[in-house]
């Protein structure tokens, strides 16, 4: 069964899946909407490109959004296929944009800020990739900012927030590791996640180290998994790909994933090596410099946790290079 399912689906009655298309190879992001008789809530948006705004209008027509109030939408973290339509959803219904505070911040900093917010550019050097990757890595990172339109306001959420509505409670959950802010939402009364990019039931989330954001994002991420699994969920709707009807057992097989990956980095750096270094030898298939970016960030991350970890050394320089203690 292929995981890009490209039509609206009722997941239980009032609760609908919008497949949004996004250029990129996962070809869809998944927003939800719930309808109550308080008013409809919608969960994530995707990129402001017009096929998106195209399928966003279609919805509208299909699930007549705009004959009920929408109450609110909830961006579940700062990434393009997610936020990126805020303006758009945010003039289109006249609704309020809600995310975890933080994540906020994050979202401005880097699509609004002049100069954007983190060195990207050093810090790729610094870790071992090539110039001439670096200038295309450049040229994306301006691109970006052209799909994500931010509204002037945007309301912040609390991990442990509750909305409750009339026939629905939707608990607010604060999520790290696919970004330090990541809020996925839990319907308490029938048992859904909401989970955003942070369980996926096909592939393993992009868990990356950036500059000037968590030392340890994959410690990070694995406490949070942890966390999900005390909650007695009936079924997952991720942001990507098919929903999880398992979700212990998926977050059982991804931690199992990371542990593998955490033994392939150490055999590696059996010799110092940079982290790009080290993702040329981890990802097997070719990649372009944007997949090679997070490659690297992604490999990064495994590379800090063996560090604290107490299993690496840092050998700080340029570039910087890790080897087994």
């Amino acid at each position: 069964m292929t995981p890009y399912d490209s039509t609206i689906r009722e997941i239980q009655p009032g609760i609908f899946r919008i497949p949004i298309p996004v250029p990129l190879p996962l070809q869809y992001v998944y927003a939800y909407a719930i309808t109550d008789p308080q008013g409809v809530w919608l969960i994530d948006l995707g990129m402001d490109v017009e096929e998106a705004r195209a399928a966003w209008d279609q919805a509208d027509r299909d699930l007549g959004l705009s004959q009920h109030t929408v109450a609110g939408i909830i961006v579940t973290h700062y990434h393009p296929d997610h936020i990126g339509l805020a303006q758009y959803a945010a003039d289109k219904w006249q609704a309020p944009i809600y995310l975890l505070g933080d994540e906020i911040t994050l979202a401005r900093s880097i699509f609004e800020d002049t100069p954007p917010g983190p060195d990207l550019t050093a810090f790729m050097i610094q870790n071992g990739t090539p110039p001439d990757e670096v200038v295309l890595l450049e040229q994306e990172q301006s691109l970006r900012r052209t799909i994500v339109h931010l509204p002037p306001v945007m309301h912040p959420l609390k991990a442990g927030q509750k909305i409750v509505l009339q026939d629905h409670v939707l608990q607010i959950i604060h999520q790290r590791g696919h970004t330090d802010h990541q809020a996925v939402i839990y319907e308490e009364r029938e048992h859904l996640l909401f989970c955003g990019d942070q369980v996926l039931s096909r592939i393993t989330p992009n868990i990356s180290f950036w500059p000037n954001s968590d030392p340890n994002p994959l410690a990070s991420y694995l406490t949070s998994l942890r966390e999900l699994k005390a909650l007695p969920v009936r079924l997952a709707l991720p942001a990507h790909e098919h929903l999880i009807d398992n979700l212990n057992q998926r977050i059982d097989d991804i931690i199992a994933h990371h542990a593998e990956r955490t033994q392939d980095v150490i055999e590696i750096v059996s010799s110092p090596k940079s982290g790009y270094e080290v993702a040329k030898e981890l990802f097997k298939r070719p990649l372009n410099a944007y997949q090679m970016r997070f490659a690297v960030s992604e490999t990064l991350a495994h590379l800090e946790y063996l560090r604290l970890e107490g299993e690496l050394d840092r050998l700080d320089g340029t570039p910087i290079r890790y080897q087994r203690r």
